[in-house]
């Protein structure tokens, strides 16, 4: 039987992953590796999760990943 992903299962999975200093997207990339999932399903299961999304942006933004859009401050991240 095939389980379902989640956002709350994928988020519940890098936690610990999380606690010991990884980032989220390197344990969102490890998560999809040890469970021989394509990083695109992965993605679209966390565009599900608002709080999942936000933690990515800022991480991202925080280290430069993003280009700040002039309109609004925020960037197009998952657009």
């Amino acid at each position: 039987m095939v389980e379902l992903e989640t956002p709350e299962k994928i988020h519940l999975a890098i936690e610990k992953k999380l606690s010991l200093g990884s980032s989220y997207i390197d344990s969102l990339i490890e998560y999809a590796k040890e469970r021989d999932i394509e990083i695109e399903t992965v993605a679209e299961i966390v565009k599900k999760s608002t709080i999942i999304k936000e933690k990515i942006r800022m991480e991202a933004k925080s280290k430069r990943m993003l280009k700040e859009s002039v309109h609004d401050n925020r960037s197009e991240f998952f657009e």
